[in-house]
This record gives structure tokens, sequence and C-alpha cells, in this order.
């Protein structure tokens, strides 16, 4: 996996309860496009705090079952304690490197969302999720497209991040715009029905409005780092981002997210 770039433990858990509300309804529809339901067996690789796990426990229900897999053992405690307040028996989060796990055969839909950008070798992974895939099941992938994400009126600050995240992401060997390859990575698998789509939201106010903020505002330590920006560099562009997210008068749009969806054969 590349050098993860976004700070994690409790502060990264509440910007993913971010980013989760401003994905939610795109992966809704995306499951249910997938046919994804009642009584299957799941995986949620690269699963953070766990929110989307929770969505696809409620979908599959008491028959079914789902496991979320990751690194990060902050969100994962908070996720545990989440399951024990909703009173969820059929949900299970597992620490696990998601570059060494390999379990073939065992669901009936693996997924991941956001986590690919962040892998050196995106068709490697997609590989070994499809082999996870069960004879009739499905694999679902969604990612980001950074380069179609947008501010109206232009902003400095907005174009500084977008940028400097896409030239951070290269330097620790990932793709802030994997999303639009997902298509042809999964193709190149030999599978032969793959199914894209995409969403892209924009946000005139509110938290949602301020995700792409406050992502600059985890990866600027990785930024300066790296070289790829001064303290002084982010900064600026931190005040100018902010004036356009309290301006009530302003679109902002994060990236696109690129959906990808394949069916296993019933005979393998």
């Amino acid at each position: 996996m590349a050098g993860y770039v976004i700070r994690g433990g409790q502060e990264g858990y509440n910007r993913l309860l971010v980013l989760a509300k401003v994905h939610r309804a795109g992966t809704l529809a995306l499951f249910d496009r997938a046919g994804v339901g009642p009584g299957m067996r799941c995986l949620d690789v690269g699963c953070g705090g766990g929110e989307v796990t929770f969505d696809i426990a409620t979908i599959v229900g008491q028959t079914g079952s789902v496991v979320g897999l990751d690194m990060d053992d902050v969100k994962l405690a908070l996720a545990r304690d989440l399951t024990k307040q909703r009173g969820l028996s059929r949900v299970e989060f597992r620490h696990a490197d998601v570059m060494t796990w390999t379990e073939p055969e065992s669901f009936d839909m693996v997924y991941a969302r956001a986590l690919l950008q962040h892998v050196t070798d995106p068709v490697e992974m997609l590989s070994r999720m499809w082999a996870g895939v069960r004879p009739g099941g499905v694999l679902i992938a969604e990612d980001t497209d950074f380069e179609r994400a947008f501010c109206e009126p232009p902003n400095d600050g907005f174009d500084f991040f977008i940028r400097t995240y896409v030239a951070l992401l290269v330097e620790r060997g990932g793709d802030a715009n994997v999303g639009r390859r997902l298509f042809g990575y999964v193709r190149g698998l030999g599978v032969s029905d793959v199914n894209v789509s995409a969403t892209l939201r924009p946000f005139s106010f509110g938290e949602k409005k301020a995700l792409v903020l406050s992502t600059l505002e985890f990866t600027s330590a990785a930024m300066v780092a790296e070289g790829l920006a001064s303290e002084a560099e982010v900064a600026a562009a931190r005040e100018s981002m902010s004036r356009h997210v309290d301006d009530p008068d302003t679109i902002l749009a994060g990236p696109a997210m690129i959906q990808v969806w394949a069916r296993k054969a019933a005979d393998g």
C-alpha cells in the first residue's frame, strides 16, 4: 500500500463520518443496482469507521452478515463500540493489512470505497477482491477522480489543494484519479461484464461543503514532508478556501466518485 496520506485516529474518524454523509446516497443506489440484498455475506475492504459497513448490514438483514477490514485500530474500536450500541450481531470488524489480505471465494459481495487511490498496485488489489467473490457474487468498487472536482467561482486555495493532493498521491505511489481507470482495470482481469456509473455532488453550505477543506488540513503535514508545499503555502490555501466555504454565494464539489461493479458467473 502507498504511504497513507490522510491523518487517522479520532479526528480522522470524524472526517470519515462527513465523507460517509456526502457519498451515502450514491453508494446506496450503487448497492441497489449491483443487486446487494438480504442474506448475503459481504466484505467492506478499508472500512474506516464502518458507516458503509453498517449500511450493508441493514441491507443484508438478519440472514446476512458483513465484515469490515481496516488497519486503523482507533477507527475499528469506535466502529465496534457502535456495533454494540446498535445491537448488531452480524457485523464484524477486523484489523487487517489489506495488502496481504486474501480469502478466496468467501463472500457474496466484496466492496471498497476510496481505498484504491492509496494502493500502489490497484490491479493486484482488485484481483484479490475478485478472487474473494464467490460464484454468483459481485465485486463493487468506487473511487475518486480529483480532476472532476470544482468550485465556483474559482478559488486559489481550492486549486492549490487539488493540484498538490494529486501530486502527493503520486509521490506516495497512489493515484487520486484512479476512479476513471477502474473499468479498464476490472476488464483487464478477464471480467467481460463490467458496469460503470459516477456521482458528483456540489454543495453550497455546511460540513459537506467543507469536506475538501478538512482533507487539506488532514494531508497538509504529508504535503510539507514531501516537499510539495511550504507551511506558509498550506496556510494561505487554507485561508483562501475557508473564505470560499463560508461564502453562501459559492458552491464546491469534491472529486467525482466513479463506480464499477461486476458479477461472477454462478459456475465460477
